[in-house]
């Protein structure tokens, strides 16, 4: 008689586990869906009109900056469509196909994005300037690709870990997002804020996004909570970096 509740709620326990399980992978879809929506808002000036939000591209450098910014549109496309797969149940079709499309942009992002950082400072120093500098906001550029390779190197390395592999593709994606919701209608003006620029929306962003997958799924997740905060950490300390005079006298050489 005692064994009967018991065994009568192993479904019930089962089906909330399954519930929660959805709506983890539906938060993803969702998160995806929010950055697609930044990047395009973003850089609409960019995708209709080939121009950046400050006027024209750097023309020294203009064959990088295009190819940055395909690079970085197509991880989060394929943020997106992998979100999809797994939320549609294609798990094989997500690791073994698009995956590696992912994985391959993660080296493309970083160098492109570092280097692009240092000439665009160089070449264009006067459009960094409301951002704290051209010296100062290059800092900033750097940890954001350092952040984002870190994290993708950690998520595609755990990537048979969906606990690991999930929250830190999207800490990965959140790293790079900065530009596009700094450029982002009504949210701009924040970006210019001091002390933290665009590296502020984003962390408001990344905030919310925290606590959005809590209450979708009633349970907090501790390992984006702990890189969450990694990125924060990392960008305070790229701007007190970025406003040392032991960096400045680094980079004089490279940026005016």
């Amino acid at each position: 008689m005692g064994t009967v509740p018991v065994a009568s709620a192993v479904p019930k326990v089962q089906k909330t586990e399954r519930r929660i399980a959805d709506q983890d992978r539906l938060f993803y879809v969702i998160a995806a869906v929010m950055m697609l929506i930044f990047t395009a808002g973003g850089f609409r000036r960019f995708y209709l009109h080939g121009k950046a939000p400050w006027g024209e591209l750097t023309h020294q450098i203009f064959p990088l900056i295009v190819v940055h910014g395909i690079a970085m549109s197509s991880w989060v496309v394929v943020f997106l469509v992998q979100s999809v797969l797994i939320l549609g149940g294609y798990r094989r079709l997500h690791m073994k196909v698009i995956g590696w499309v992912g994985a391959a942009l993660v080296p493309v992002i970083v160098i492109l994005g570092s280097v692009g950082g240092v000439l665009s400072a160089r070449f264009r120093p006067e459009i960094y300037a409301p951002l704290g500098g051209p010296r100062a906001f290059l800092a900033t550029m750097l940890m954001e690709m350092a952040c984002f390779g870190t994290f993708a190197g950690i998520g595609l390395a755990n990537r048979r870990r969906p606990e690991i592999h999930r929250p830190m593709m999207l800490l990965a994606s959140l790293s790079m997002i900065s530009g596009a919701i700094g450029r982002f209608p009504y949210i701009e003006p924040f970006a210019f804020s001091p002390p933290l620029f665009v590296m502020g929306p984003a962390l408001v962003f990344g905030a919310f996004l925290f606590l959005l997958q809590w209450a979708m799924t009633r349970a907090a997740n501790r390992r984006y909570l702990m890189g969450f905060v990694g990125i924060t950490i990392a960008s305070v300390l790229a701007i007190a970096i970025g406003t040392s005079a032991v960096w400045n006298h680094m980079v004089a050489p490279l940026v005016p």
